[in-house]
């Protein structure tokens, strides 16, 4: 591991680097960004807020180190595409298509699972020099603060890595399935390390969101949504509790973590999911006008009006059978165009076949939807399509806010929690109803309990996370099946992502670990499909 070792040596250098626009000038002039050493950038609390911030942003930044991949902004749509929910409609300029296809995280020589690997690993060792660090410095409100920050990236930096590198928790045997290494030290000796158990990185995870609390606990106040509190530490908690079948504990984080927050409106909820303003965030980036990631972004992976050549070449789609549990009474329905032309074909052809008695039927009906849809006449349409991530100023590529954490996530994670409790039926089902009769007017609080309750939970967290980075996740831990039959997509284009058994008799679920790290690190053992 000697050559991640040297890479998360790096970080640091990355993450003032990036912090750099909101230095002082003198610090400009008599620090070069190439002679930075840990010494001098961790010398104090401003700085060490300074390397902070330098980590919030490469949260959504470009890195050079891995093709260019823009932080969080491409793993979110890493932890959907490839399962069931959000699907391609055509081949595209080729981003994420080995993903939909299962032959990206099964390639350990990818660039892509390098990047899964190195962004998650970067972080951690940011923060690790900052907590390493605080050590000789005197406690302080604002250090309380970097401190919270510092122990809860580390706790979500591993949970991320467990979760796409080591088998699913729930599924296999933690005590002994391999996981990934954990990391704490920044000093030599740089010796490769072997893979921790999955339980052991849970213990981990848990130990350093409990230091977390801890710290928010007598810290100052976060400055925006881009950084880090506690009811973000609780909220990866609840995560964390959820997918390791802590009931409980995951209840408890969740209902802690949303309060002070407002679920949407309808309104709010069709504005596009693109500002950090957005009343029901708990966490998210606030992205600088000036530092866009242009065609790396979230928004140009996912969005339809984001005018790239993904977008406007193969728009989004929600699967249609999941399309057809929605109530119609629910407006989170009308992000989802059922009806919209398939630009692709001719008015008479296609999936356009028998919808249009001309031509100009046709053509009224792409000029309606692009009103609708907000793009240009560049972009493609499909039926189903999702308007669900918009630009908020049409189709251009100005750089839009990235979500992370929301109250409705919370909900859903209390009411499943609960649920699974099996002793706490009403209180799930007050949840429940609390979150969806606000999506949806006609909603009736729900009579069910056991698997049937958890079973309306889950459909509901397929509805309300859509595209948000959950399903990949949550296919995960609940050992489903993936069968893209009778659901939109195309069997030529999906190839082996069309069907695959469910995780616990099926290893392919799990990334195989970067080749460059396996070269690097005598001690590091490799997935085995």
């Amino acid at each position: 591991m000697k050559a991640k070792y040297l890479t998360l040596r790096l970080v640091l250098i990355f993450a003032i680097t990036l912090s750099l626009s909101s230095c002082e000038e003198d610090f400009l002039q008599t620090v070069p960004t190439d002679s930075v050493t840990n010494a001098i950038a961790l010398s104090s609390v401003d700085n060490m807020m300074l390397a902070m911030n330098g980590i919030h942003r490469a949260m959504y930044a470009q890195n050079g180190y891995i093709s260019w991949y823009a932080g969080q902004q491409f793993m979110i749509p890493t932890a959907d595409y490839g399962a069931s929910d959000a699907l391609h409609s055509a081949v595209g300029n080729g981003w994420h298509r080995a993903r939909i296809q299962w032959i990206m995280h099964t390639d350990a020589d990818r660039s892509d699972v390098s990047f899964s690997w190195f962004f998650y690993y970067n972080i951690i060792g940011s923060v690790n020099n900052i907590i390493n660090a605080a050590a000789d410095l005197q406690m302080s409100d604002e250090l309380h603060n970097i401190l919270g920050q510092a122990y809860t990236y580390r706790a979500w930096a591993h949970f991320q890595l467990v979760q796409f590198f080591g088998k699913p928790y729930m599924v296999g045997n933690p005590a002994t399935d391999l996981g990934v290494p954990i990391m704490t030290a920044t000093e030599p000796p740089y010796e490769g390390k072997p893979r921790n158990t999955v339980q052991e990185v849970y213990t981990q995870i848990i130990d350093d969101l409990t230091t977390a609390i801890t710290h928010f606990a007598d810290a100052s106040s976060r400055a925006d949504l881009s950084h880090l509190n506690v009811d973000v530490a609780k909220g990866v908690a609840a995560r964390v509790y959820l997918t390791s079948g802590q009931w409980q504990q995951a209840a408890t984080m969740a209902r802690e973590a949303r309060q002070g927050y407002t679920l949407m409106n309808e309104s709010e909820y069709k504005s596009g999911f693109n500002s950090i303003d957005n009343p029901e965030w708990i966490w998210g980036s606030k992205m600088i006008q000036d530092q866009t990631s242009y065609y790396y972004s979230y928004f140009y992976y996912c969005s339809n009006n984001f005018n790239g050549s993904q977008n406007r070449s193969n728009p989004k789609f929600i699967n249609h059978q999941l399309y057809d549990l929605i109530s119609d009474t629910d407006y989170r329905k009308d992000l989802f165009l059922k009806d919209a032309p398939s630009t692709f074909y001719a008015w008479d052809a296609g999936d356009n076949a028998g919808r249009y008695a001309s031509r100009d039927e046709y053509l009224a009906a792409v000029a309606a939807y692009r009103v609708i849809v907000n793009n240009s006449s560049s972009h493609n349409m499909v039926p189903y399509m999702h308007i669900k991530l918009q630009q908020s100023n049409g189709p251009t590529i100005d750089p839009m806010d990235v979500i992370h954490m929301r109250a409705s996530e919370m909900y859903l994670i209390e009411a499943e929690a609960l649920a699974r409790l099996g002793t706490q039926n009403a209180l799930a089902q007050d949840v429940l109803f609390e979150l969806v009769s606000e999506r949806d007017e006609a909603y009736v609080k729900s009579t069910n309990t056991g698997q049937t309750l958890v079973d309306e939970i889950l459909l509901q967290r397929r509805i309300e996370l859509f595209l948000e980075g959950f399903r990949w996740f949550d296919m995960l831990r609940n050992d489903e099946v993936l069968d893209l039959a009778g659901t939109g997509a195309n069997p030529d284009l999906y190839i082996d992502g069309m069907y695959q058994d469910r995780p616990s008799v099926n290893p392919k679920w799990v990334f195989l670990i970067p080749q460059r790290e396996i070269d690097a690190n005598p001690s590091m053992v490799q997935n085995v499909y």
